[in-house]
């Protein structure tokens, strides 16, 4: 019997001065999922710490939505 699962990825970055400082992804599906973040440049993120935590706040959010929504696109 075949099973399948629907998961939907969804990626963002943070970017100052045309460099990314951070990289983000979450995988959604019904029953996991998963926010993660990579600093890429640690430098322009101590330095620009709030910007690249709302940017953060910002993608939770947007997976948040697309939980709510049942995975909907």
């Amino acid at each position: 019997m075949l099973k399948t699962n629907k998961s939907i990825t969804l990626t963002g970055n943070t970017t100052i001065n045309d460099e990314q400082v951070v990289y983000y992804r979450a995988e959604i599906s019904p029953n996991d999922s998963r926010i993660n973040q990579s600093i890429q440049n640690q430098e322009l993120y101590d330095a620009n710490k709030q910007e690249c935590r709302q940017d953060f706040t910002d993608f939770t959010k947007q997976v948040y939505e697309i939980e709510d929504q049942g995975h909907e696109e």
